[in-house]
């Protein structure tokens, strides 16, 4: 198996000849994703010698499914990805499968071979008149994209039908945050409330749901005033603790100022008492966020008592997730670039804090561009 690159428009095409059965010569063209403009050849040569050796892998290791019903196939696809992914990202996408992609297909019967892009995009219609969000829809393409790319590899089908179906466009969210104001309220209405400590962490730090229910005790440095966030907690169907981030730059040491460091005090200094009543009662554990009795939060739960917190308490609705955005809201709206909103959110790239937040980032600009016009004046 060899390859060579070509142009094909604005694109680098990694050409690849492969023999079939009967020992005929015929060639693959594969998009490698690397622009002819600008300095990329190395970096198209690169990519070039990834797609050869990912086909001979697959021819090595090729599956023989070609009379195998597509249910059948994505079923086994997973579990050959299950080592690859997360756990909880694996349950997600076998909550796609069971729930909404095998219920469509199996009734149909149809093989991996017989799959064609008029089925996909009926699945993909099907659900977008059912009143599911783009982006449920636009995730269930990933499955089905992946189990039949794998398919394309394995040399069960000679091209990927979804390739040929246009899902739903990804709808990017808005994040709603609160005013000063309302982010006061609730901190002052969640007082005593079990919840109290993730929502007051999530809020002054912009923390994850995930990273709040993660910290631990040992990552609080009281002596040096920092928190270090590298530790999870995530539930599809199962709860799953992990010391890994979201993304790389999700691990990060923040500074604890004096108000946070007294709460935090206080709030250790109650679970130790609680501890010494209870005893043997006492759940063991080392998180910062626990019910009464020392005995972690599931995620869900977390979820479920947030909204009704705000209902009670006559809130603007908002996801626990939007806590975060608040947090960043006001530090941007307080002057700190986007820079250090970044670093402090842990995005990896500040190209996300920009896209997240450009309607704060756009006043921005326009008391930049505004302070510039009281510095000089552009004569007509």
């Amino acid at each position: 198996m060899t390859g060579s690159l070509q142009k094909k428009g604005s694109i680098y095409y990694a050409v690849i000849r492969v023999s079939d059965e009967e020992g005929k010569t015929k060639q693959k063209w594969v998009n490698t994703g690397v622009k002819v403009a600008g300095n990329n050849k190395r970096e198209a040569n690169r990519r070039l010698q990834e797609i050869v050796a990912e086909m001979r892998a697959a021819e090595e290791n090729k599956v023989p499914h070609a009379d195998i019903l597509f249910v059948d196939w994505i079923e086994l696809w997973l579990d050959q990805k299950k080592p690859e992914w997360r756990l909880g990202s694996w349950e997600l996408y076998r909550r796609y499968v069971r729930c909404h992609i095998k219920p469509f297909f199996e009734p149909l019967g149809l093989k991996v071979t017989e799959i064609t892009p008029q089925h996909i995009q009926d699945f993909y219609n099907l659900k977008s008149k059912a009143g599911l969000s783009p982006n449920s829809v636009h995730s269930f393409g990933k499955v089905l994209n992946g189990s039949l790319r794998e398919a394309y590899w394995s040399g069960i089908i000679s091209r990927s039908p979804a390739d040929r179906a246009t899902r739903p466009q990804k709808i990017r969210y808005e994040g709603k945050a609160y005013t000063p104001k309302q982010a006061q309220k609730l901190l002052d209405a969640i007082k005593g409330r079990s919840i109290e400590a993730v929502v007051t962490l999530a809020l002054f730090y912009g923390l994850r749901r995930s990273e709040a229910l993660g910290l631990r005790w040992r990552d609080v440095d009281f002596e040096n005033d920092t928190l270090l966030i590298c530790n999870t907690i995530v539930q599809q169907d199962t709860i799953i603790e992990q010391e890994l981030t979201k993304t790389r730059a999700g691990r990060r040491v923040l500074h604890m100022p004096a108000d946070a460091k007294a709460y935090l005090l206080d709030l250790k200094a109650g679970q130790d008492e609680r501890r010494r009543l209870m005893r043997r009662a006492y759940h063991p554990g080392d998180y910062v966020c626990t019910g009464e009795d020392g005995s972690p939060f599931q995620p869900h739960y977390i979820t479920m008592r947030f909204k009704q917190i705000l209902v009670e308490e006559k809130l603007p609705i908002i996801r626990f997730h939007d806590l975060r955005h608040t947090a960043a809201s006001m530090l941007i709206e307080r002057g700190l670039t986007l820079v250090q909103v970044a670093k402090f959110l842990g995005h990896e790239k500040i190209s996300t804090t920009v896209d997240t937040y450009a309607h704060i980032s756009d006043q921005r600009r326009k008391e930049t561009a505004e302070t510039m016009g009281n510095l000089l004046t552009i004569s007509r």
